[in-house]
């Protein structure tokens, strides 16, 4: 009896705050028809809508009256068809989703009104916006430059359109010479499109570095990443596409080496582990150390290098929905423990995060958009049972648990 009360609980509450995977919305609905009686219902909602947002109160008969609406919107029978029980149940999920919204937003007001989670002005969710350093070592700040040619190196121009970098040959075409690389990074709280000079297109997550030349020269084409980026590589079988991810020491723990396919690098300096996803084709995943020959990656799977043990590596299936979630604009906080959950939050809100006393030990569930202002992240975690505040004028997020 208790565990399905519990569940119920637990998917209301990410239902209310707009969380619930496709899955869990099919949960939702698939407890509700075996158990949504009027007095379950009501005493789930008990902490959720206690206090309307004009101060009155949700009477019993109130939750009894909800309850029934959202129990006479599950299919009312299981149908051998299996077709049409998927359809009613999809119809289902619009219907509680829809019926619902209304409630949620109204909760969702109140909370945020009444006890707002930041002492100072809030916090924006990072943008676009990236640094580009050229061959001689200057700088360009792409963030708020329009479309146009942003700098000139050897017959080759660096042109923003519609929000990305891409690189265009001139008629006099490149000099001859020693290749000319450039270095696109991404501070704290911005993000940025790239396209290679082979038309691979790279989408580079906050604090992410990637050098690569202006033109790929000779049989291969190499760049060289730190941070977070995901590759849909251009096909050319004369020269494979290798990505070298980099340590914090500035060496190179592994590569990946494909013809054309897409894949998702995040060798962060301080994470335990450099891990590559591969959504399509086929890839190579080599250390840098020790004697292995590598791992021939299928679509689906992840192949995970300790930093601290590079001739190791271990090949798993991967969860691709949470991995591509940066590149979709959620913050996917799906079975993630607080600590990882709060490095993704440093890097797109461009804040420190303090503890107070021990980490907490709390595995987070479900996701939220990365366009929300750093109150509404912080609000849907500390039902948690964390606490946040906000130290040095702004800059640090201390994290300490409930009492």
């Amino acid at each position: 009896m208790e565990d399905y009360r519990t569940r119920l609980a637990h998917l209301h509450h990410l239902w209310s705050i707009q969380s619930l995977s496709v899955a869990e919305q099919e949960e939702y609905v698939a407890l509700l028809e075996q158990y949504g009686e009027a007095e379950v219902l009501g005493n789930m909602l008990d902490d959720s809508w206690a206090t309307a947002r004009d101060g009155g109160t949700f009477t019993g008969s109130d939750k009894v009256a909800l309850a029934h609406r959202i129990i006479s919107a599950a299919p009312p029978e299981r149908l051998a068809d299996t077709r049409v029980h998927l359809l009613r149940r999809w119809l289902a999920v619009a219907a509680v989703l829809l019926l619902l919204a209304l409630v949620g937003w109204q909760y969702y007001v109140y909370t945020h009104r009444a006890a707002p989670i930041l002492a100072v002005t809030d916090i924006a969710p990072g943008n676009n916006g990236a640094i580009l350093t050229l061959g001689d070592g200057s700088q360009v700040v792409l963030d708020s430059l329009s479309d146009g040619i942003v700098a000139k190196q050897q017959g080759i121009n660096a042109v923003i359109s519609k929000g990305q970098l891409a690189y265009e040959a001139t008629m006099a075409g490149q000099r001859d010479g020693e290749a000319v690389y450039n270095k696109m990074s991404t501070p704290r709280g911005k993000q940025f499109q790239l396209i290679l000079p082979d038309g691979t297109k790279v989408w580079l997550n906050a604090a992410t570095a990637i050098r690569y030349p202006t033109a790929f020269a000779g049989n291969e084409r190499s760049v060289e990443v730190s941070g977070e980026a995901y590759f849909e590589v251009a096909p050319d079988k004369s020269k494979p596409f290798r990505v070298h991810f980099i340590s914090a020491e500035g060496r190179r723990q592994g590569t990946v080496q494909a013809l054309g396919t897409s894949f998702n690098v995040c060798a962060y300096q301080d994470d335990p582990a450099a891990r590559i996803t591969l959504l399509d084709g086929k890839v190579l995943v080599t250390p840098s150390q020790g004697d292995s020959k590598g791992a021939i990656l299928v679509p689906g799977q992840q192949a995970a290098l300790m930093n601290s043990q590079l001739a190791n590596m271990k090949v798993q299936t991967a969860d691709t929905s949470r991995v591509m979630a940066w590149k979709n604009g959620m913050l996917n906080l799906h079975n993630m423990a607080l600590a990882e959950v709060m490095k993704q939050i440093s890097r797109w809100y461009n804040i420190d995060v303090v503890y107070e006393g021990n980490i907490p030990d709390i595995t987070f569930w479900g996701e939220i958009s990365r366009s929300e202002h750093l109150s509404t992240v912080l609000g849907f975690m500390e039902e948690s049972g964390i606490k946040f505040s906000i130290g040095d004028g702004g800059k640090q997020i201390i994290v300490k648990k409930s009492n």
